[in-house]
């Protein structure tokens, strides 16, 4: 039997965030676990097919990332930083990086910025993709509950195939209160999917200090 193709969906920063969480070892910044779209994904096809004995041969096709973009304009710094992290993902060519605008409330930076829309942009994108049908396999990697009427709908509706993925211990996503399936990732899965790369711009560690400290200003 041929190869099915497989698209995997990242909600990026629940995904990021929640593997932070869970695994990170404690004083570790943020910003240091951040997890690379497609060996996470990779890993994702990789578990399920030992898991899932009895599956058709899978490959990954395609890798839709879904996250928010700070401001040039308030923090230039961070997204010079978000803009290297993309061009860098994107040099697979199955790698789609989608970016939304974060929101920053009047009293910014007291009150932090935060995402806006991701969850609808990646619930439609999930739709649109179980409703072509052009991946044999469609894969949530989320642990937001605000999904689940996107992915009720994909599996009643949709032409492919729709699973979930994740960090073992968060939330696993349900259609009508049951379980589609789901491939669980670990500690170990994360230290083997993390994205160790420098983003940082190429000046001394004073400049990009005081780079830093602007952006928080601004």
């Amino acid at each position: 039997m041929s190869d099915r193709n497989v698209c995997v969906v990242i909600d990026y920063q629940n995904i990021h965030l929640t593997a932070h969480g869970f695994f990170a070892p404690e004083g570790l910044p943020i910003h240091e676990s951040l997890v690379e779209p497609c060996r996470f994904a990779e890993r994702i096809i990789t578990l399920r097919a030992q898991r899932q004995a009895d599956a058709p041969p899978a490959r990954l096709a395609s890798v839709r990332v879904f996250r928010g973009q700070p401001s040039n304009k308030h923090e230039p710094f961070t997204y010079g930083i978000s803009q290297r992290q993309r061009s860098q993902w994107t040099r697979d060519s199955r790698v789609e990086v989608n970016y939304r605008s974060l929101k920053y409330p009047g009293d910014w930076p007291d009150t932090p910025s935060r995402e806006k829309g991701i969850d609808v942009l990646v619930g439609v994108t999930l739709l649109e993709l179980a409703m072509a049908g052009t991946y044999d396999v469609v894969i949530l990697a989320s642990h937001d509950s605000d999904l689940e009427p996107a992915l009720e709908v994909a599996q009643q509706k949709g032409v492919s195939k729709i699973e979930t993925a994740g960090w073992v211990g968060g939330r696993i996503p349900r259609v009508n209160g049951r379980r589609l399936w789901h491939t669980a990732l670990n500690a170990a899965d994360l230290v083997g999917v993390r994205d160790r790369r420098n983003y940082l711009p190429p000046a001394s560690p004073a400049a990009q200090m005081t780079a830093i400290m602007q952006s928080k200003q601004t």
